[in-house]
């Protein structure tokens, strides 16, 4: 395992440097490069049009392109891509105007993505299979970029969730972010039946352009259908927590980046001085970082480092136990309990994954509605482990898996994964999820 984590620690910081020569990314957007014969000229008026539902200042703090100053294409592509971060528009389009021979106006013209959408959704996990039910998601509450969201699902697991995000309401981006969920399902690993119900609250802030700062207060109540999986005698939990984060973020797309890294330290505490069941600390290490590995071809590598103290079934509750396995952990392997897999209150993975543009993200029209979808394929591999004492910590425990698949690029859940994955043995396993791997083997239930 220390091989493993020396490796880690090497590949990391040699992306970096590989990644401070190569500039300031190209965004996406149509007419930048025509704009090139432009530069220097000074910006006479910057124009916008087809923001029907958001507010026009939304738009324009974005902007940092200003008229009376000379233009400079690189900005303006950065400009453009904040714009796209903002996951509300289909498509941005730039257009030039010469004014003379010294000066130049900037047209921005915006095709948004529905305000409100009502939608079938699905749920989907390894562990539980299918559900699906109605929901509705607002993606420009306000005309303000607020998101607030709402779904229902039933089958395999019943769930209810909402949430709500505000991405900037003053200051350097101070944000607010507050999700409620039930969740009621069988859960395999830990056998026994769940009824747990969520309340989380975040408020961020960004430090300068990069750097990220939360704090996070968390409720989690588990109910379990049999004794001896919660830490309290009548078979319900109360967790309460308290968590500090920061980050630091400089990927050049929040969709689809090609370079630049999305790293962050995250310190908690559960129960305690806080009060409820359980008495424990966590800390997790996630680090992301994109290389573009030629035209339209992307390279990933990232690594999560999850520890927690406490004894299982004392003060930390067994279901909160991290497992190998699965299409959010190590891809390859399937759904497994402890007696079959590992589990543990600490877990080590680390992912590459080189990607490849089918067609880059763009604007798709469905009657009167607009998206921007894109696809691409992938070849992965990954390794991991869990533990619970330093002594299972062995470089024969790691799991390892390789595989190809597809992801489709879509608003709301950033993508949707296929993919096939092989540990090594005869058995190739299909995997299916929403979200990127990054991100979604931070979750409970993944």
């Amino acid at each position: 395992m220390r091989r493993l984590i020396w490796i880690l620690a090497m590949l990391l910081p040699a992306a970096a440097l590989a990644d401070e020569s190569a500039g300031i990314p190209v965004a996406p957007g149509p007419g930048l490069d025509t704009l090139a014969a432009y530069a220097g000229r000074q910006v006479s008026a910057i124009g916008l049009t087809g923001h029907r539902a958001t507010k026009e200042y939304v738009i324009r703090r974005e902007i940092r392109t200003r008229s009376g100053q000379p233009l400079v294409i690189e900005t303006l592509r950065e400009d453009v891509q904040r714009l796209e971060n903002l996951s509300i528009f289909a498509e941005v389009k730039l257009a030039a105007t010469a004014e003379g021979d010294s000066a130049v106006s900037i047209g921005l013209a915006f095709r948004e993505m529905p305000s409100v959408i009502p939608v079938v959704g699905y749920l989907y996990t390894e562990e539980n299979g299918f559900s699906v039910g109605p929901g509705i998601s607002s993606l420009n509450l306000g005309g303000k970029a607020v998101s607030l969201s709402g779904r229902a699902y039933f089958g395999s697991a019943d769930q209810y969730w909402v949430r709500g995000t505000w991405p900037w309401i003053t200051g350097n981006h101070v944000s607010l972010d507050l999700y409620a969920a039930r969740l009621m399902r069988q859960d395999v690993r830990n056998d026994f039946s769940e009824r747990s119900d969520e309340l989380t609250a975040k408020v961020g802030s960004y430090v300068g352009d990069r750097g990220r700062l939360i704090a996070k207060a968390s409720f989690l109540q588990m109910k379990s259908d049999v004794a001896g999986i919660t830490l309290a005698s009548d078979n319900q939990d109360q967790l309460h927590g308290l968590w500090v984060s920061a980050g630091w973020d400089s990927r050049d797309s929040f969709r689809a980046p090609r370079r630049g890294w999305q790293n962050e330290l995250e310190l908690g505490k559960t129960g305690g001085f806080l009060g409820g069941d359980g008495d424990f600390e966590s800390l997790n290490l996630d680090l992301r970082h994109w290389l573009s590995a030629g035209r339209d071809q992307r390279l990933l590598l990232s690594g999560l480092l999850s520890l927690q103290d406490g004894t299982i079934g004392a003060d930390f509750p067994s279901y909160l136990r991290y497992y190998i396995g699965g299409v959010n952990s190590v891809r390859g392997y399937g759904v497994e309990g402890p007696s079959e897999g590992q589990a543990g209150r600490n877990q080590l993975i680390g992912t590459v994954e080189h990607s490849f543009t089918l067609f880059p993200v763009r604007r798709f029209d469905v009657l009167k509605w607009s998206f921007g979808i894109g696809l691409e394929a992938a070849v992965f591999g990954d390794a991991g482990q869990s533990w619970n004492e330093q002594a299972e910590l062995a470089l024969d425990r790691t799991r390892w898996g390789v595989g190809f698949g597809l992801h489709l690029l879509v608003p709301g859940a950033e993508m949707v994964r296929l993919e096939l994955g092989w540990n090594g043995t005869d058995q190739v396993r299909f995997h299916f999820a929403a979200g990127s791997k990054p991100a979604a083997q931070r979750s409970r239930v993944r």
